[in-house]
């Protein structure tokens, strides 16, 4: 799984230079259609070769390449709204991690793993390449509308604004300012990080004295708390700088973290729970908003494919590291403890995740 997830992250900046050459709609319609085939051959596996083609695949066409075109798309259509309705498509997002776990565990026990896997294939064809072929546009403009659906007169004088305030910059331009590597780490960081817990979450709470089912009920703490922060976040991102924004996420990140490492009680777990989901959903109000804002429209494709890869690449090596430093010192306090160094550091140089110059 990790070799598979690592491998999935390294076409990603290709997949995002498609998007700005051929336009999203082209690129996920293929993505789509590769997409449902890899769930026909996961239902096929036999052995180990094919169970990791089926982790590379699944990986590189769904959380990587398919999740990249969904944020991107927005940015190409809203710009003084973006916060808001990348809040309203988080919370979504959110709200379909209770639904979808409960509809395959439904289709396991009426088919088997193999027949869900059939499945769910062909459930990604029906229900996206119809949306795809009839209703997905690239841009506004592609219809004669404007960003933020505001009137031509609004548009020329935004335009103009935006010209003189936003940097259009390429990915090798972007590469060469501190908030791109800024926001860039504190991406892999979380990817990393939040992964690493979900993946040890279980053996992490019975070895400090708590339950499975103490385990489970996190999740849904942390879910509700994503969801709202997301939808609240977004709202904050349209109204408040995004470095503030990215430096509160990751000191709620952190809380949780040091929250974690004390957990013995019920109710220390739900203020864990409480104080990732915030976390996440700060920081997901930044992520869906920043790229564009700092960088502009042109090669958002690229950029934010550079900026996929290294998030996956983070969530493979995150539960390795957990899992490695508990085999070799026999307790989770060292990664945890890991983490929080690496966090503390950022927390600081996110206020320093501006809006970038030329060459800034």
């Amino acid at each position: 799984y990790m070799v598979g997830t690592f491998l999935a992250a390294l076409p990603q900046p290709y997949i995002g230079g498609l998007m700005d050459r051929f336009g999203i709609r082209r690129v996920m319609v293929v993505v789509v259609i590769l997409l449902g085939l890899a769930c026909i051959f996961m239902s096929q596996v036999q052995g180990l070769l094919m169970l990791f083609l089926a982790f590379f695949f699944l990986r590189l066409l769904g959380q990587g390449a398919l999740g990249l075109m969904a944020t991107n798309t927005l940015a190409m259509w809203f710009q003084v709204r973006l916060g808001t309705v990348a809040g309203i498509m988080s919370a979504g997002v959110a709200g379909s991690m209770a639904l979808i776990p409960p509809l395959i565990l439904l289709l396991i026990n009426r088919f088997e793993w193999r027949g869900a896997y059939v499945v769910l294939g062909l459930m990604v064809w029906v229900i996206m390449l119809p949306l795809l072929l009839f209703f997905y546009r690239n841009r506004p403009e592609d219809v004669g509308q404007s960003l933020d659906g505001r009137t031509a007169a609004e548009l020329e004088t935004a335009v103009a604004v935006e010209k003189e305030e936003t940097l259009s910059l390429s990915l090798r331009e972007a590469q060469h300012t501190r908030s791109y590597w800024i926001l860039l780490l504190l991406a892999v960081a979380f990817a990393m990080i939040v992964t690493a817990i979900f993946f040890n979450i279980v053996p992490l709470f019975t070895n400090q004295g708590l339950t499975e089912a103490n385990a489970a009920a996190t999740f849904t703490t942390i879910a509700v708390a994503l969801a709202t922060l997301q939808l609240l976040g977004g709202i904050l991102a349209d109204r408040v700088h995004l470095n503030w924004l990215a430096a509160l996420s990751t000191i709620s990140l952190t809380a949780g973290l040091w929250i974690l490492g004390q957990t013995n009680t019920v109710l220390h777990a739900q203020l864990y729970a409480l104080l990732i989901g915030i976390g996440q959903g700060l920081f997901g109000a930044v992520s869906n908003t920043a790229w564009v804002r700092y960088f502009g429209r042109a090669h958002l494709g690229s950029i934010r494919g550079s900026v996929s890869m290294a998030m996956v690449a983070g969530s493979s090596a995150g539960p390795f590291i957990m899992g490695a430093t508990y085999d070799l010192f026999g307790s989770y306090q060292v990664s945890l403890n890991l983490f929080i160094a690496l966090l503390i550091p950022l927390i600081f140089a996110t206020l320093w995740a501006t809006p970038p110059q030329q060459g800034k």
